[in-house]
Parts: structure tokens; sequence; C-alpha cells
């Protein structure tokens, strides 16, 4: 069996360099320039389908084609029947099931720039989530409701987030207001976002050391800095008692933000095309 592999294997790739035919360095560039189009097309693709109900049909397919793979290596001949066949009728069926996702894409490719074309939704995202977090901070500050928002950024918080309830719920300035107000359900925990996604709620922040934090501010504060001394996160704080809101990054807050000037900040510490940060989670105690 293992030669048989072994020569099946040799025999592809031999086709593979016969068919690519590298007899000279501009066929070495143009490989090169084909590997690259290849990867970014699929990269935009995935993208696009991250988090839609296509997303686990796509990661199937890779499956099939993977043993699609493994079957013509090892000779396989009713597998790979079977799959030669899936493979070129397969298609089709996903091109119809799949229609209205590949209509908006291609409508989304068409009004989009080329230099955009595979980052074209991050920054829209970001400031969307951006301006739905400072509508409810702003709404919560004048009502003096207690709020602390955590922004993960490239150092992940997933100690943090394990013992939150999943939610799976598309961010919202409402919903937000709503998981903070006293005597819900989920007002004690933690909101976590990734993307314009609400993943979990009730997820509990480490404290700083009282020293660490005035003692006039209270435990929202000693979270806020907590979580910034372990990570790069930024954190939104809304004082209860007085509706003061702070934003907390390295340990160190700045206070007596108005909406704008926070949205400001936020928007410059979590541009996309300055830096690799994401929105990838909102966490509130």
């Amino acid at each position: 069996m293992l030669p048989k592999i072994t020569n099946s294997f040799s025999a592809m790739i031999l086709a593979m360099q016969s068919a690519l035919d590298l007899t000279s360095p501009i066929r070495y560039l143009v490989l090169i320039a084909d590997i690259t189009l290849v990867v970014l097309i699929a990269y935009y693709l995935f993208r696009f389908i991250k988090k839609t109900r296509a997303e686990q049909i796509f990661k199937g397919v890779l499956f099939i084609f993977g043993i699609f793979i493994l079957s013509k290596l090892c000779n396989m001949v009713i597998l790979n029947f079977l799959l030669t066949n899936f493979m070129t009728y397969g298609i089709l069926i996903l091109i119809v099931v799949f229609q209205p996702e590949l209509r908006n894409a291609f409508e989304k490719l068409g009004r989009s720039k080329i230099v955009d074309v595979f980052d074209m939704n991050d920054n829209i995202l970001v400031k969307h989530s951006i301006s739905e977090i400072v509508k409810a901070v702003e709404i919560m500050s004048l009502k003096q409701i207690g709020a602390l928002i955590v922004i993960e950024r490239k150092i992940k918080i997933t100690e943090a987030l394990r013992e939150g309830i999943n939610l799976s719920s598309k961010i919202s300035s409402e919903l937000i207001q709503n998981i903070f107000m006293p005597r819900t359900p989920l007002h004690d925990g933690a909101i976590v976002i990734d993307g314009t996604e609400i993943l979990a709620a009730k997820c509990i922040l480490p404290l700083a050391s009282e020293g660490n934090v005035p003692k006039s501010l209270g435990t929202r504060h000693r979270a806020a800095v907590g979580i910034t001394e372990i990570s790069d996160a930024l954190v939104i704080v809304v004082s209860e008692e007085t509706g003061i809101i702070s934003l907390v990054e390295n340990g160190k807050l700045t206070r007596e933000l108005t909406g704008d000037k926070l949205k400001e900040l936020l928007l410059k510490k979590l541009d996309r095309t300055k830096s690799a940060n994401t929105i990838k989670g909102i966490v509130k105690k």
C-alpha cells in the first residue's frame, strides 16, 4: 500500500510540474502572482462567509476535498468515484443554495475600491460598533447607570470570558443598555463582543490592588485597571454614583470624558488602517 501511495503522490507532483510549465524565470513570476491571487480571493471569500450559515458548509467542503485528495493518493476507486461526482454536481447545488450570499458578495465587490476589497468591512464594522458603544455610554451616563466596557485588542482575555453565558446577538446600543440596567439577570456579568456580535454575558474581570486605584473609586474602576494591567485592552467605565465616563489603558485612567471625546479616542486607538488591533470584546461588571 505504501509504495502505491508514494507512486501516486509522485505522479501527482510530476503532473503539477508539467501543468505549471516552469521553463523560464517569467513562468516563476507568473506562478507567484497566480498563488498570490488565489490566496487573496480565498481570504476574501472566507472573510465574507465568516459567521454566516455558509461558514460551516465551507468547512465541510474543505473536509470533503481533503478526503478526495486522500482517495486519489490511495487509489480508493469507489470513494473516488462518489467524491468526483459530488465535486462535479455539488458545486452547482451550493451555488443555488447560497445564491443570496453570492449576489451580496459580488455587489459589495463592485461597489468597493480595489485597495479596499480585502478589508472593506473592517473599518465600517469598527466605526459602527464604536458608535453603538458611545451612544449607550452617553445614555447610561445621563441616567447614572454603572457600566464597565472592555474592548479587547491584540492580547486575548479568554480567562475573563470563560464563565460567560452565550448570547450570539448583534451589537446594539439598546441591547447594551438593557444588559447594564440594574436588577436585570445579566447586569452583574460581562458582555463579550466579536466584531458586531455579542458573544457572551456575565463574565468576570480580575481586580487591581487597592493601592493602584484611588480610594474614592469603586469596584468597576478596580476591574478596569486590573484587566488593563494584564492585557492591552481599552476599558470604558461609567460611574453609577456620578455618571462620569472614564477610559482606561495600560492601568491609567482618563476621566470626565464627553461622548465626542470618547468616540474620538476610540476611533484613533482602534483604527485598523494604522494598526492590527480589532474590536473583539466588550466586558461589563
